[in-house]
């Protein structure tokens, strides 16, 4: 598997609201059933986490101005602090 950054810069648009910092990325909503069915917790906005997924492609899109786009299902998924660190007492008590 292959990570690959996924932003995009507003300057590559027409125009780019008025309160955003110059790049952008593509994001998803998570509902409240499928944060809790993730163990997932509020977190501070700007929180980097790790998510991998099981998806299926639901659609397709490729239009006459050249433009492709795919969307996908989220059939499982599983979201964790972006670099587990360990905790104090495993790093201090490394026997246990």
């Amino acid at each position: 598997m292959k990570l690959a950054s996924l932003k995009h810069s507003y300057s590559d648009l027409v125009s780019k609201p008025d309160d955003a910092s110059d790049e952008y990325y593509p994001s998803i909503c998570l509902d409240e059933d499928s944060m809790k069915a993730m163990g997932l917790k509020i977190v501070p906005v700007g929180t980097e986490m790790k998510l991998v997924a099981n998806v299926r492609v639901s659609s397709v899109s490729d239009s006459k101005n050249g433009m492709s786009s795919i969307s996908l299902e989220f059939i499982e998924a599983a979201v964790e602090p972006k670099d587990k660190q360990p905790d104090a007492a495993s790093v201090l008590f490394p026997n246990g």
